[in-house]
């Protein structure tokens, strides 16, 4: 069989399944279902769309619904639940959705509740980082100044800011990385049955200071930045997908980090060398990323060339399908991801 053949079967094995998206309803603010943000009509409809292209059936359900019947045993069948249960202050409320999953014995979209508790809380996830070799950044003392404040379950960016910090408690205060962002997808490969990383994104400020980082207002706006791909070592290379695999993460991720520079011509010339692992700092692994228009995530995917690992599946996936966008991608990925060891 051809590499194309391979993957046609593949994709055999998922088509027509029944893929149940859980989302939460704007305005649900009962006990344990407190949530800071909420997945918009547009995201919902992108996913729906997807699934269609998939030929796959959907079944839309909110969490209490979902939660309700699994306990009550009336569930109609479901193949895989798509987890659209964004992220709450209190981590738990997030992990509800895949402990469900796992009761049942259902394939969870994009993580379990053991990857979420670990990669999105922040004081575990930089202790697993740093475990397997990642630069982390050092922490100071809560009077420094000079140090940048990150809750511990927030995510969005959400509450992130710099300078001598009033909550030490709730969240790890930490050396400043003078330089820019950067942010990598990992997602799975069903050609090398593994996590590849997409092409690394690099978040240039239209000011080009050093000391911006990319806030909660930034990514609320998406104003004053524009996106750049930058490649990494191959060292960071195995390292991002050993943390992956720490993270027990299957499907797809994103992994935010800081390029220490001290000159802002760093950018003009980064996507020319490879960026040095020493000169990377990891800052989050985001399990459950935001897949939204003209975003980073989307940015990376619409770079992705013949060179790309990804490239012979995101192929493979045009001529079966007829069609291919970046969320149709990752949920085929992800249900192939499962199938390797479900079929």
């Amino acid at each position: 069989m051809t590499g194309i053949d391979v993957i046609r079967e593949k994709y055999r094995k998922v088509k027509g399944k029944t893929i149940a998206v859980v989302y939460i309803f704007e305005g649900d603010n009962s006990s344990g279902f407190e949530h800071f943000y909420v997945w918009k009509g547009k995201i919902l409809t992108q996913w729906m769309n997807a699934i269609d292209e998939l030929h796959c059936m959907p079944l839309i359900l909110d969490v209490r619904t979902f939660v309700d019947k699994a306990i009550n045993g009336t569930l109609p069948h479901i193949d895989y639940v798509l987890n659209m249960n964004s992220g709450t202050y209190d981590l738990s409320s997030m992990a509800l959705v895949p402990s469900t999953c796992s009761s049942l014995g259902i394939p969870c979209i994009p993580c379990s509740a053991v990857s979420i508790v670990t990669g999105e809380n922040k004081t575990i996830s930089n202790h697993i980082a740093k475990s397997i070799g990642l630069n982390i950044p050092q922490n100071l003392d809560q009077c420094d100044p000079k140090g940048i404040f990150r809750p511990v379950s927030l995510g969005n960016s959400m509450g992130v800011t710099r300078g001598t910090n009033q909550d030490y408690e709730k969240g790890i205060y930490q050396e400043f990385i003078s330089g820019y962002d950067i942010t990598t997808p990992v997602v799975y490969n069903a050609v090398t049955n593994r996590m590849e990383l997409f092409p690394t994104v690099m978040y240039l400020p239209d000011n080009e200071d050093l000391d911006w980082f990319y806030g909660e207002k930034e990514k609320q706006t998406r104003t004053g930045i524009k996106f750049k791909i930058v490649q990494l070592d191959p060292k960071t290379h195995d390292k991002y997908r050993e943390l992956a695999d720490a993270l027990v993460v299957q499907t797809f991720c994103r992994i935010d980090a800081r390029v220490k520079c001290s000159e802002a011509a760093l950018y003009h010339h980064a996507s020319k060398q490879d960026l040095l692992f020493d000169d990377i700092y990891f800052v989050e692994i985001n399990v459950m990323p935001t897949i939204r228009d003209k975003n980073s995530f989307c940015y990376s995917f619409n770079s992705i060339d013949s060179a790309d690992l990804h490239y012979p599946c995101i192929e493979a996936q045009k001529q079966i399908m007829g069609t291919v966008n970046i969320n149709s991608f990752l949920l085929a990925s992800s249900m192939l991801s499962f199938a390797k060891t479900m079929y």
